[in-house]
């Protein structure tokens, strides 16, 4: 039986929509035509059986790879096992971003989704501990499984920061490491996607795209497909804005930079020399 052999295993908000984006526009990679599949952890809100996962992929067709992009599965260390059982020749790829900001990101997209009030202070929304907020950033916690699991020739953590100050070298490392062929480099989108947008933007999406994927999640997987639906994301964008930079107080940021040392090592400690903890107050 064919399998999906490539695998975006997260992070949530540091560049996995850009990532499959560059992925798909290599000629032999086909990713799958629902960016999220959600199949394997204990997140499964995809396909209910195997023949319906597989019904996303046209396996009669001469692909190198066959691959998916579901930010939640770095989330658990139990999926590398399942990924392991289900197919222990596949790739896996997982990009991070700098802690903080990858939090602070995703604390901007909560608001959108009307889980942090619009109003809600950075402060505030940690008092509550959002469980993502935290465990998103927390990848020292997760990642070293799939490491322990599948090794350097089959999983490979890519930086964002790094990504876009290279874009074209990122692209050329992806190549080499999934042993494809070299491919021009896909430069019509060079910037990561799906930013958050403004306040104004928030208050239409919360409106009118939050119940949608609510009450009929199949309407909005088609919408996150359909090009018309997201060049009409993308105008709404330019014309209403994308999130600014939030105002990080020094005892918020003192807070951040303890709590995630262990990540700025861990990060370090993988050859990541971008990231280093902001000084609180400079």
């Amino acid at each position: 039986m064919s399998r999906v052999n490539l695998f975006v295993i997260g992070v949530n908000k540091a560049g996995t929509s850009w990532l499959y984006y560059l992925l798909s526009q290599h000629p032999d990679v086909f990713m799958s035509d629902v960016k999220e599949l959600y199949f394997f952890g204990s997140d499964r809100e995809g396909p209910a059986s195997l023949d319906a996962y597989h019904n996303h992929f046209p396996f009669d067709q001469p692909y190198r790879y066959f691959g998916e992009a579901t930010v939640t599965y770095y989330q658990e260390a139990e999926v590398a096992d399942e990924i392991q059982a289900y197919n222990p020749e596949a790739r896996l790829l997982a990009i991070v971003r700098d802690p903080i900001q990858r939090l602070l990101s995703q604390y901007r997209f909560h608001k959108q989704l009307g889980i942090v009030g619009e109003n809600e202070s950075l402060a505030e929304a940690l008092a509550g501990r959002p469980p993502g907020l935290y465990r998103d950033s927390h990848y020292e916690q997760t990642l070293p499984a799939f490491t322990e699991r599948f090794g350097d020739d089959q999983f490979r953590i890519l930086s964002l920061e790094e990504g876009k100050d290279a874009p074209e070298r990122l692209w050329d490392d992806l190549c080499s490491f999934l042993d494809l062929p070299p491919a021009p480099f896909p430069d019509a989108h060079t910037t990561p996607e799906n930013p958050t947008g403004s306040p104004a933007f928030r208050q239409v999406y919360r409106a009118l795209v939050q119940p949608i994927k609510t009450h009929w999640p199949g309407a909005y997987q088609w919408m996150l497909q359909n090009p018309v639906a997201r060049q009409a994301k993308l105008g709404l964008l330019r014309l209403l804005g994308t999130a600014e930079p939030d105002a990080v107080s020094p005892e918020v940021e003192r807070h951040l930079c303890e709590e995630f040392a262990p990540t700025y090592d861990y990060l370090r400690s993988l050859g990541f020399d971008v990231y280093a903890p902001p000084v609180p107050g400079d």
